[in-house]
């Protein structure tokens, strides 16, 4: 079941139209994505931490993340896709056995970033290090006999200021690294530079996978013209029913 799923959500990456992700954060946005035609299924991790009273960046315990991610495999008819931010670890060890946990639950992919998350300080892993990483994700497929869509996500762009080409030159690095070590997309939030898009989409050895915040933007432009494969929207269908329940939510005196 893992290993169609698996194939099914990788083959959505090489389509001729671009794969659209709205992000869900409980197994009721998820039917309700899923039954308006969506092909696959992606959580945001600060929608699913905020909506359970957690801040982003891990403070949501593990095993709950486990938890909810089987619960959405179970309930879906398509692939879904974890936002697993840094798996929780820090030690290669602690990665293996946490990816152990996560990849029995049925899902068929993840956003694995390299960003240190328990770092006081904004700092990312360092290319090799990452690489180890993601090398270590695929060592647990294949000791579980499975597949997982692995989606490298590069925060380079949240923590420089200034994007320029020699930005995108050594985030393309990057992603020959995580390509070799086997990751099978490349996740650039933060860049909104189209040309920019366009010129890393053009170098990038991986499906790329850029985060948008307005549907709009979306709907006027293809982005599959520009190279990009897959296009999400993070928190934002999150913040758009908050907002449309504050709207409509009225009570009598």
């Amino acid at each position: 079941m893992a290993k169609n799923q698996f194939q099914k959500f990788k083959e959505l990456h090489y389509r001729e139209d671009v794969l659209y992700l709205f992000n869900c954060w409980d197994v009721m946005s998820a039917k309700i994505i899923e039954d308006k035609g969506a092909k696959a299924l992606a959580t945001s991790s600060y929608a699913v931490g905020d909506a359970w009273g957690c801040a982003d960046g891990e403070e949501l315990p593990f095993e709950y993340l486990v938890w909810f991610s089987k619960q959405l495999a179970a309930n879906s008819n398509v692939p879904v896709s974890v936002d697993a931010e840094g798996l929780y670890a820090d030690s290669l060890e602690t990665l293996y056995n946490n990816a152990q946990s996560l990849f029995r639950t049925g899902i068929s992919g993840i956003n694995f970033e390299d960003k240190k998350i328990r770092s006081h300080t904004y700092e990312l892993w360092n290319v090799d290090e990452q690489a180890e990483r993601i090398k270590t994700l695929k060592h647990v497929t294949l000791s579980l006999n499975t597949d997982i869509f692995v989606n490298a996500r590069t925060d380079i762009f949240f923590k420089e200021e200034n994007h320029s080409t020699d930005l995108v030159k050594e985030v393309v690095d990057r992603a020959e690294a995580y390509a070799d070590a086997g990751a099978d997309g490349i996740f650039i939030p933060g860049l909104t530079n189209i040309e920019l898009i366009e010129e890393f989409s053009k170098k990038s050895p991986l499906p790329v996978n850029i985060m948008l915040d307005s549907s709009t933007v979306a709907e006027n432009m293809n982005w599959k013209n520009v190279g990009v494969s897959r296009v999400n929207y993070g928190p934002h269908s999150y913040f758009q029913a908050q907002n449309i329940l504050a709207k409509h939510l009225t009570f009598s005196i």
